[in-house]
C-alpha cells in the first residue's frame, strides 16, 4: 500500500514548520504541496529500507556491470533496431500543440486507445483529456488508461479532487489500471506512451503512437517546460501495441509474478529488477564508445553516473564533439538532485565536453534522449539518472535511423541556442555551497 500512515506523520510536521516560517523553502510551499512532500519522504524512507534489506545491488556494482558496455559495438547493434521505411514520423516540440495532436489522435481513433503514463493531474489539461477519451467510449472506442499508483496517490495529496476525477473517468467508461508490481512495491510505471488503433497493422490502417516525456498537466502545455513528443505512424508502432498489452496485464489486480522486461524492436522495455542490464544504459555507453563525430544527449536530470560520466570525456578526448543540455539548479523540478548534476557537469567541462543549462526558475527541461554520430538513437521516458533504472520501467524506441537523427539534432539545437554555457567557476561555486544535498545524495541517491 502507498504509504498513507507515514505521509500523515510528515504532513503533520512540515505544516508545523511551515507555521512557524521554517525553512524559508517550506513557506513558500501551498497545504497540497507540503502533503505531496510528506508523500515523497515517507516514500523515499521505506523504499530506501527496502533496498538495503533486498540486498539490492549498490551503484559501484551497478556502474562496474555497466561499464564493460562501453565501445560495445555488437551489443550497440543487438540493442538498436530500425524504423520501417514507411513510417512517418513528426516532432511536437509546442506543449499546447502536443496535446491539441493528442485530441486529434483520439478523435481519429476507429477501435482502441491506449495510454500509459506516470501521472494524470486533476487540472485542466486532466479534466480535457479524460472529457475527450470519454468521448471515445461513447462512439464506441475501447479506451485504456495505466497510471502509476504511487505518484497518484502521492498527486491525491497535492490535488484533492484527483479521486473524482478518476472515479469520472472509469464511470465513462475508460478501463483504468494503477500500476503496482506486489513483489517490488516501490517500483513505479514511468513508461509514457499513446497506441492509437494499434491492432491496425496491415489492415489498411497505420497505427499511430505519440511517446515522449509528458505527463498529463498544465505544466506540460505551457511554454515554461521544454519537451518534445513524437507522433510515428506505420508499421513499426505494432511492436509497441505488444509492449502495452503486456504492461497492462502486468497490471491487473489478478497478475502476479511482476512486470518483467517486454523487448520488442525498435522498442526496449527495462524494469529495475534487472538493473545490471539496464538496455538503455547499456546502448548510450556501448554508442558513446564507438562514437566518431558528436554525441548530443538532452537530459532533465543529468547525474553523476561513473560509466557513463568517463564514457563521455574518453570520447571528447579522442576528438568527438560531446554536447550536454540539461537544467540549471534554478531551473530543475527536483531541487534535491542538482547537487549530483552539478558534479557531473563538473567532470565533463573538466574532459572537455560542452555543457549548456536551462535558466530561468520554473523553465524546466524535461527531454529525455541521446544522439550518436547522427544516427544512434534512444528516445523516451528513461531519465539514464539513477532513479530510473534504480526503481522506474521504462519503455524507449533505441533506433540506428538517420531521419530520426536528424529531426532530434534539429530540435537539440534549438534549446543549445537558447540555454548559456557552464562555467567551471559557476559549477565550482554552486558544488562548494551545496554541502547539505550532497549528504542527500550520499544516503538517498537512488531517487535523484
Amino acid at each position: 500500500m502507498p504509504p498513507v500512515l507515514l505521509t500523515s506523520l510528515f504532513s503533520a510536521v512540515l505544516r508545523t514548520l511551515r507555521w512557524l516560517g521554517w525553512p524559508r523553502a517550506l513557506v513558500r510551499l501551498n497545504v497540497g504541496e507540503v502533503g505531496s512532500y510528506a508523500a515523497g519522504i515517507a516514500y523515499m524512507l521505506q523504499a530506501r529500507k527496502w533496498t538495503l534489506l533486498r540486498g539490492a545491488p549498490a551503484w559501484p556494482v551497478v556502474h562496474a556491470a555497466w561499464a564493460g558496455a562501453e565501445g560495445d559495438t555488437a551489443l550497440r547493434d543487438a540493442l538498436a533496431s530500425r524504423l520501417h521505411a514507411s513510417d512517418q514520423l513528426e516532432l511536437i516540440a509546442d506543449g499546447a500543440a502536443g496535446f491539441a495532436r493528442r485530441e486529434a489522435l483520439y478523435a481519429d481513433a476507429r477501435q482502441t486507445i491506449a495510454i500509459a503514463s506516470y501521472y494524470l493531474q486533476s487540472d485542466d489539461t486532466g479534466r480535457a483529456t479524460v472529457n475527450a477519451l470519454a468521448a471515445c467510449v461513447q462512439r464506441g472506442v475501447r479506451v485504456r488508461l495505466l497510471v502509476d499508483r504511487f505518484m497518484t496517490f502521492k498527486k491525491t495529496q497535492e490535488v484533492p479532487d484527483l479521486p473524482a476525477l478518476l472515479a469520472h473517468a472509469q464511470a465513462a467508461g475508460i478501463e483504468l489500471r494503477q500500476w503496482h508490481d506486489p513483489q517490488r512495491p516501490y517500483d513505479s510505471n514511468h513508461r509514457k506512451m499513446i497506441v492509437i488503433d494499434g491492432a491496425a497493422a496491415g489492415a489498411g490502417d497505420s497505427p499511430v503512437a505519440l511517446v515522449g516525456g509528458r505527463n498529463f498537466a498544465d505544466h506540460y502545455r505551457g511554454d515554461a517546460w521544454r519537451d518534445v513528443d513524437l507522433v510515428l505512424r506505420g508499421p513499426s508502432v505494432a511492436p509497441l501495441a505488444e509492449v502495452f498489452e503486456a504492461v497492462w496485464a502486468g497490471a491487473a489486480p489478478a497478475a502476479s509474478g511482476g512486470d518483467p522486461p517486454h523487448p520488442v524492436p525498435p522498442w526496449v522495455d527495462q524494469v529495475p529488477a534487472r538493473i545490471l542490464t539496464d538496455p538503455m544504459m547499456r546502448f548510450v555507453l556501448a554508442a558513446t564508445g564507438a562514437a566518431r563525430n558528436s554525441v548530443a544527449i538532452e537530459l532533465a536530470y543529468f547525474v553523476a553516473h561513473e560509466p557513463l560520466c568517463g564514457a563521455l570525456v574518453r570520447a571528447a578526448q579522442r576528438g568527438v564533439h560531446v554536447r550536454l543540455l540539461t537544467n540549471s539548479a534554478e531551473s530543475n523540478d527536483l531541487p534535491f538532485a542538482t547537487w549530483t548534476t552539478y558534479e557531473g557537469v563538473r567532470r565533463l567541462l573538466e574532459g572537455g565536453c560542452e555543457v549548456h543549462l536551462r535558466r530561468g526558475a520554473g523553465r524546466t527541461l524535461h527531454c529525455k534522449y541521446v544522439v550518436i554520430d547522427g544516427c544512434w538513437v534512444s528516445f523516451g521516458s528513461h531519465n539514464l539518472d539513477y532513479f530510473s533504472p534504480r526503481l522506474c520501467c521504462e519503455t524507449n524506441l533505441v533506433v540506428h535511423d538517420e531521419r530520426l537523427g536528424t529531426m532530434l539534432l534539429g530540435f537539440f539545437e534549438t534549446g543549445w541556442a537558447e540555454a548559456a554555457p557552464a562555467t567551471t567557476h559557476e559549477v565550482q561555486q554552486f558544488l562548494q555551497r551545496a554541502g547539505a544535498q550532497r549528504w542527500f545524495d550520499r544516503l538517498f541517491r537512488d531517487f535523484q
